[in-house]
């Protein structure tokens, strides 16, 4: 309690559980006069009978603005009659104006780690975040008498910020290997695609390029040949007695009224068409080629997702231990 003036009293706040805190404030008077006296608190109750309880024992709560207010009355050594005001600031207000809201954009940031590579722009997105943090600091300081230590939310928003930056320079690397060709040296690939793939419950991705291109190398073959095929006279039968030109492709059988060298144009012209459809069904089935560094940057991904939430959560306790 510091007494500034006799019609003051000002009473310090400790707000580091802050929206949960509370503050205690004693006002106590002694007799001036240097004499054997002796102050006891009665049974009954004050004089008001509605704002204080019986003497020793805290009245009942009710509101006063922000804070849960209590008063107690009591007499100190025989020497001193004391005031006790006990004070609890209700948090449903800044749980959902404050603490709500970094919740949410600390689970948000996850997103960074899921949204992909080739989508959208991680980087712009994860900055956003820290931006919206920063206000969020911002506000909570606002709200709170300048003192010299901070509250333990708004060191933890601190904290988050912290890793957040972080976790943005490695989501920067991943994003360069990503882009990156060739392929790894075996005990990399041994290391980081197939044991801790399997750690990160990706599976076995070690031996997934080698599929990929066991697949798609036929069917780039097929396509070649299926092209230049595409214009083989010896498909193209005997043009019959009416002047129509047998035209056979695959299953497909048609006739046109033609005769020398027009049947042939339109002999190579149907069959053109049709390899123009095959050609473009195989290369919408085709999948993109994946390489080792693709591979790589998706178990690094998921490494960074699960050592974000390891770090939000270990640094909530370590907040609070170090902070306190």
């Amino acid at each position: 309690m510091d007494c500034g003036n006799p019609d003051t009293t000002v009473c310090d706040a400790d707000p580091f559980y802050f929206p949960a805190d509370t503050m205690e404030c004693h006002v106590c008077f002694a007799s001036a006069i240097a004499t054997e006296q002796t102050i006891q608190c009665q049974g009954g109750r004050s004089t008001t009978g509605k704002e204080n309880g019986p003497c020793d024992s805290l009245s009942a709560s009710r509101t006063e603005g922000e804070w849960y207010r209590m008063d107690q009355i009591f007499a100190k050594n025989n020497r001193e009659a004391c005031f006790a005001l006990q004070l609890s600031r209700i948090p449903l207000f800044h749980i959902a104006t404050t603490v709500g809201p970094c919740v949410i954009l600390v689970v948000l940031m996850i997103i960074t780690f899921i949204m992909p590579m080739d989508k959208g722009d991680r980087i712009s997105f994860g900055v956003t975040i820290q931006l919206s943090m920063v206000v969020s600091l911002v506000f909570v300081t606002e709200v709170l008498p300048v003192k010299g230590a901070l509250p333990f939310f708004a060191t933890l928003i601190i904290v988050c910020m912290g890793l957040m930056g972080v976790f943005l320079f490695f989501t920067i690397a991943i994003i360069i290997i990503h882009d990156k060709q060739g392929s790894l040296s075996p005990a990399k690939k041994t290391f980081f695609l197939r044991y801790m793939s399997r750690m990160l419950l990706l599976g076995d991705l070690s031996h997934l390029t080698e599929r990929e291109s066991k697949e798609t190398g036929p069917v780039k073959q097929d396509i070649f040949e299926l092209t230049n095929d595409a214009f083989n006279p010896d498909d193209v039968t005997a043009i019959d007695g009416e002047g129509f030109a047998q035209i056979e492709f695959g299953n497909d059988s048609r006739k046109h009224q033609s005769s020398g060298l027009e049947s042939n144009m339109l002999s190579c012209l149907s069959k053109l068409m049709s390899s123009v459809d095959e050609l473009t069904k195989a290369l919408n089935h085709e999948e993109e080629e994946v390489t080792d560094y693709t591979l790589l940057a998706d178990v690094l991904d998921r490494l960074c997702l699960v050592l974000y939430i390891v770090s939000i959560a270990a640094a909530i306790p370590m907040t609070m231990y170090l902070g306190k």
